[in-house]
């Protein structure tokens, strides 16, 4: 598939959408768990700013790029901003952890929607691949390349799909995380900037977050035991 030199921005308009799937699927269910609407609206206040803020600051430190206005806005950097932001909320205004849990399952869906944006784009392109599916950048690197983007896309929203369906489970916070975390490390080594090197940026925030979340559990289960 050869994909031509894009004029339109496309890739802001699909992070628009994701972005706003995501939100929705939010308002969905804290609306039905009787959450008040100012303090929704609070919340995607601080949803959007902080996606907006973490998505430069990502770019720039995995790119070196000192200009916040030229650097591009990381979708792996924005919900790592999305998750930032949850936290605040819940301390501030509490929601007995509703949001928190809803946020963590829409993510899959807002990050693989996004990538159809980045597919269109031509960044965050695949490794070199003469395979099926194979895709072709004109007035990019014009080598055949890994679908990388779109398998992302399937991935994340199956994922979601799941998770959404097990959404009841009491441990879907972990569940979500643990299961997204490791397709993103997986998945990166499909990545073209991950040529050469031993773990690229996205596997080691991949990894921290993980081992992460594994504390915070360990520290969960530990905490009921004594109790």
């Amino acid at each position: 598939m050869i994909i031509p030199k894009q004029t339109f921005p496309f890739y802001g308009i699909i992070l628009l959408i994701a972005m706003s799937l995501g939100l929705f699927y939010i308002f969905r269910m804290l609306k039905k768990d009787g959450i008040k609407d100012k303090n929704i609206y609070l919340y995607i206040l601080l949803y959007v700013l902080f996606a907006f803020i973490f998505g430069k600051f990502y770019t720039m430190i995995s790119t070196q790029e000192i200009n916040i206005l030229k650097a591009g806005l990381s979708s792996y950097g924005g919900l790592i901003g999305v998750i930032i932001a949850t936290i605040i909320f819940e301390l501030i205004l509490p929601t007995n952890k509703k949001l928190i849990k809803y946020v963590i399952i829409s993510l899959p869906l807002t990050y693989g929607i996004a990538k159809i944006g980045c597919f269109i784009a031509g960044c965050c392109y695949g490794i070199p691949y003469n395979g099926i599916f194979n895709v072709i950048y004109k007035d990019g690197l014009n080598i055949p390349l890994f679908p990388i983007q779109i398998t992302e896309t399937i991935v994340f929203v199956i994922i979601f799909i799941i998770c959404n369906k097990l959404r009841n489970n009491k441990n879907i916070i972990f569940i979500t995380t643990f299961i997204a975390i490791i397709a993103k490390f997986l998945l990166d080594f499909l990545r073209y900037e991950h040529i050469n090197k031993i773990l690229s940026t996205n596997q080691i925030f991949s990894l921290i977050i993980l081992v992460v979340m594994i504390i915070v559990y360990l520290l969960k289960t530990k905490f009921k035991k004594t109790n």
